[in-house]
């Protein structure tokens, strides 16, 4: 028997016999010794659900790197293994319309399967210090555009917008009871030209596009939008938009400003995203989708949006209540609600709390639930939360539980959608949203080989919103297991508190 070149030719005698019986024990013992792990985590028996080509089986992922490196049905070794069995292994949740950009809001939205939460219709300016003070600090992915507002704010006040994680919208209460000096004003040429300047440089600072409060910015006049619609075509950068108020809640009314931001796309090439498009077009939610197919259809780049709830939510203090809202909305003072009390307004009591705590948001019940149906199984219509704040606990559900009510409402109960379809809305259509600014979402919204390791853990039958207007963060359930960058965030449906694997995602020209 030869062992090797190493070993002696000839071999006799006590040493011989030594010397056999070392290499048989050390042969032995190497057959004993367990190998390195293949991958830094396994998940097991797992639905694997993939939107963009239409996977739907159980298999094996294996994850190296932050990086799904395997996926399939043979055993895999790994450093950890997840048992997946009844669980559907699907891409997290991304959300494209998230103020709730602060780490309570972060943990809340990670208990509802999101693994990458964006700041893009209201967006912020300075861009860079919101990145910054992120980094290394954050257990989901984050990001934001350039804000038109925060670029209003500075120029017209000197302000800036905090952009801290722990004390989110504070400066309103600050900013809002001077809006007339950033929201109501008309821009000079001079001011016109510093805020598309602004933009620029927030956008090569890393921003995702533009954010454009349509509606809270009374002050800013159809040129000065369409000179920023260029200014961002010029960039190729998206903009995400809330869109102004209709002059009455009737479907006449309600299509106008959509119109105009169809026309302003068209015209600009800029792409654009228009958000809520519930709480938007109200009782004209059909009509509106109707165009935006149309729009779709002959090339004009237009998306929208939609969260699950009958009704909306923002500061009392805002520009939406302006003298008119009840015609806008179609809504009386008894529509409002004052979440600290769950009180229906008078005339009194809206005074009262605009004037003593104007960034308080109310809640306004007001969007047809048919019109909010109709939206979430649209082809085309990305599900996001539009998630503000907490304060004192209160605040609006869909911070906490937006894509659970979604699977758990409105594709097992009222099958309104195929689960696939539902995924299909809440990861690939928002990533590729943003592949044409920001490379890195090609990776993401994704179970494939390759993908970034962002995904969610769920169990169909069971998968639920639990938050509701009374009870505002109370988390989603059948959610076990939440990992971003190949970390779990949530493991056994808590949050993984040591956990920050969440990274910026910025636009290509930073």
């Amino acid at each position: 028997m030869a062992f090797g070149k190493g070993l002696p030719q000839r071999c006799s005698g006590k040493g011989a016999t030594g010397l056999v019986l070392a290499v048989l024990l050390a042969t032995l013992a190497g057959a004993d010794a367990q190998p390195d792990p293949v991958y830094d985590l396994v998940i097991v028996h797992g639905r694997v659900m993939d939107p963009e080509t239409n996977t739907d089986r159980v298999a094996n992922v294996g994850i190296r790197g932050g990086k799904i490196v395997a996926i399939s049905e043979q055993p895999l070794t790994g450093a950890r293994t997840i048992d997946a069995g009844g669980l559907a292994v699907a891409p997290g949740f991304i959300d494209i319309h998230s103020h709730a950009q602060y780490a309570f809001g972060y943990d809340q939205q990670a208990r509802d399967g999101v693994t990458t939460s964006l700041e893009l219709e209201e967006g912020v300016y300075p861009v860079a210090p919101f990145y910054a003070v992120r980094e290394g600090r954050t257990r989901i992915n984050f990001g934001a555009s350039v804000g038109v507002q925060s670029i209003r704010v500075k120029i017209k006040t000197g302000m800036n917008a905090e952009q801290g994680t722990d004390a989110p919208f504070s400066q309103w209460n600050r900013i809002l009871p001077r809006k007339s000096e950033w929201a109501e004003q008309k821009l000079t040429a001079d001011e016109a030209k510093r805020e598309r300047a602004m933009f620029a440089d927030g956008f090569a600072a890393g921003g995702l596009g533009l954010g454009l409060l349509y509606e809270y910015l009374p002050g800013a006049g159809r040129d000065e939008i369409f000179d920023l619609m260029r200014e961002a075509g010029r960039l190729h950068a998206p903009v995400f938009v809330h869109a102004r108020a209709g002059l009455r809640a009737d479907t006449d009314s309600l299509l106008a400003p959509i119109q105009e931001l169809v026309a302003d796309a068209a015209a600009s090439g800029a792409p654009v995203h228009i958000c809520h498009i519930g709480s938007k077009g109200l009782g004209a939610v059909g009509p509106i989708l109707e165009m935006i197919d149309g729009a779709r259809s002959h090339g004009v780049d237009v998306t929208t949006e939609v969260y699950p709830y009958d009704a909306g939510s923002t500061a009392i203090g805002s520009a939406l209540f302006n003298d008119g809202w009840q015609e806008h909305l179609g809504a009386t003072y008894r529509n409002i609600e004052w979440p600290p009390t769950g009180e229906r307004l008078t005339a009194e009591t809206f005074a009262k709390y605009r004037k003593e705590s104007p960034g308080t948001a109310v809640f306004e019940h007001v969007i047809p639930d048919a019109s909010v149906t109709l939206a979430v199984a649209h082809p085309g219509v990305i599900i996001a939360s539009d998630a503000i704040p907490y304060v004192d606990g209160k605040g609006h559900p869909r911070g906490s539980g937006t894509f659970a009510r979604v699977l758990g409402v409105y594709v097992r109960q009222r099958h309104a959608l195929s689960l696939m379809a539902a995924l299909d809305k809440m990861t690939l259509l928002p990533a590729r949203r943003l592949e044409g600014i920001s490379p890195v979402m090609h990776h993401k919204g994704r179970v494939q080989v390759g993908a970034d390791a962002d995904l969610t853990l769920f169990d169909p039958a069971t998968v639920l919103d639990q938050a509701s207007y009374r009870d505002p963060t109370k988390p989603s359930r059948g959610i076990p297991y939440v990992i971003v960058g190949g970390v779990p965030v949530v493991d056994h449906g808590e949050i993984v508190k040591a956990a920050f694997p969440g990274k910026g995602i910025k636009s290509a020209r930073s």
